[in-house]
């Protein structure tokens, strides 16, 4: 689907952020788009953070209180609503009559509340304002679109079924209902957000201060998270692959493809679907500025750079949309990709047996991992692929927020959650083997300088930086 650069919605670094990092990216980006001579304030009290709108009215310029929280609905209406005002001013000839329109169109003084609502009809409107909005990839929530359908059952609708439909929205019925989760699971952490938006939207601000007095934060995590090292990884490949010739019962292409869909989790860090949406796996990714990114199974590209598209062959969307993606390599395993075979791989057949949307949209992630359970006993989540690849880069050097950027998270998330999977082989080598505190690649090229270069010397600074030796060379004779 196309992207409006002129609707206001995360910015592409908030695809990388999370939680009030994103909410505090998203406000700055939807101050840019206010209407000249109307901004937006954050305002801070004790049991909130709400948003204010500036504007000059005769001679003084004020900020009033919009009635909008510090949210990411709340951001986008408060932007509506600065919009409005700055259509207004230049209408209105008289303070009073402004003040007045402000009131019952800003504010809502007038508006008398429906306290009778049906916890049906409160949903419905959740969903109506879902709809109406737009994903963090500025994209126009699509209702045919089976990833975003997903969505909205996995952050909404799943918890909103369990209410009673045609009772009047209650704080008892809520708190049933979030009290069935276990409390500081990320399942009590998601309910409690779900019923927190839907207080929201009613504009219900009694229900919303009573939610919002809840602690919601994660204190259970799993503890049956796998570990995996390159070697585990290997083995399993050996292991797969060890099939009597010929014998049909065991589908060898089958095998190959999804051995390849894992191979390029633990080089390039992707999720199982972000694989399915890889742009240039056969042929060269032409960028919207004209750059050509080559064919993975380009004999001649050394970089490897992965497009990874927005949506997948099944047409579902992927979560952080386009970015591009770059193999992560470790010193113990210099020829990782020629291992894994990358530049030979090929998708999996995918059959659909069901057009249920909730089926299409884990597809993938169902079919990687009844595989990987068939295969083996030890390593049956396809996530601590993508773990290790993110160790792999840490050992060869890869920047923290290169590292993320290219996993398609956020540097807190990378330097936290992601170190969880760490085995010991891992952790020893990434204390003797790796290269964290490898020097810039400029200031290597000096050194080269300095100390006289030849061709091993070249083949090994081309190795470490993943630059090619001509590229060496050219640094070299600058």
């Amino acid at each position: 689907m196309r992207e409006d650069s002129k609707v206001i919605t995360v910015s592409t670094s908030g695809d990388y952020l999370i939680g009030y990092e994103r909410i505090l990216d998203y406000f700055k980006e939807a101050q840019k788009e206010c209407p000249k001579g109307v901004g937006l304030k954050r305002e801070s009290k004790p049991s909130a953070n709400y948003i204010s709108l500036q504007f000059k009215i005769g001679s003084k310029r004020v900020a009033k209180a919009c009635g909008c929280n510090l949210s990411m609905s709340g951001i986008s209406e408060a932007l509506k609503k600065a919009k409005s005002v700055a259509e207004a001013l230049g209408k209105f000839s008289s303070e009073t009559e402004f003040w007045n329109w402000y009131d019952d169109q800003i504010l809502e003084k007038n508006v008398i509340k429906n306290d009778v609502m049906t916890f049906a009809e409160a949903i419905a409107l959740v969903e109506n304002a879902y709809w109406e909005g737009y994903t963090k990839k500025r994209q126009k929530r699509d209702k045919e679109n089976v990833s975003h359908q997903n969505t909205f059952y996995q952050v909404y609708s799943k918890y909103y079924k369990l209410l009673p439909q045609d009772k009047k929205v209650n704080l008892t019925e809520i708190m049933t209902v979030i009290n069935s989760k276990e409390k500081g699971s990320k399942t009590y952490k998601n309910c409690l957000c779900a019923m927190r938006k839907l207080a929201e939207t009613i504009s219900n601000s009694k229900l919303q201060e009573e939610l919002s007095q809840i602690d919601g934060k994660q204190t259970i995590y799993r503890d049956d998270l796998q570990m995996v090292s390159i070697e585990d990884f290997l083995q399993l490949r050996r292991e797969v692959l060890d099939i009597p010739s010929g014998d049909k019962r065991y589908n060898l292409e089958s095998r190959k493809a999804w051995l390849w869909v894992f191979s390029m989790q633990v080089v390039y860090g992707l999720r199982v679907h972000e694989v399915f949406a890889i742009q240039n796996a056969d042929q060269p990714f032409l960028t919207k500025d004209n750059i050509s990114i080559p064919a993975l199974n380009d004999p001649k590209n050394t970089k490897m750079v992965a497009v990874v598209g927005d949506k997948t062959l099944l047409e579902t969307t992927t979560k952080t949309g386009y970015r591009l993606t770059v193999p992560m390599i470790p010193p113990t395993h210099p020829n990782l990709i020629e291992q894994l075979e990358i530049k030979s791989g090929s998708f999996p057949q995918i059959n659909l047996v069901s057009t249920k949307n909730t089926t299409i949209a884990v597809k993938y992630a169902k079919t990687a991992h009844r595989n990987l359970k068939a295969w083996s006993k030890y390593i049956t989540q396809t996530h601590a692929f993508r773990h290790l690849s993110n160790l792999n880069g840490m050992m060869s050097g890869v920047s923290l927020e290169t590292r993320a950027m290219s996993l398609g998270h956020s540097p807190m998330m990378n330097d936290t959650v992601y170190k969880k999977r760490q085995t010991t082989k891992t952790t020893m080598d990434l204390l003797t083997k790796s290269n964290n505190q490898a020097i810039p690649l400029l200031s290597a090229i000096e050194v080269l300088r300095q100390v006289g270069s030849d061709v091993k010397t070249i083949t090994l600074l081309s190795a470490i930086y993943s630059v090619t030796p001509e590229e060496i060379v050219e640094f070299l004779e600058t």
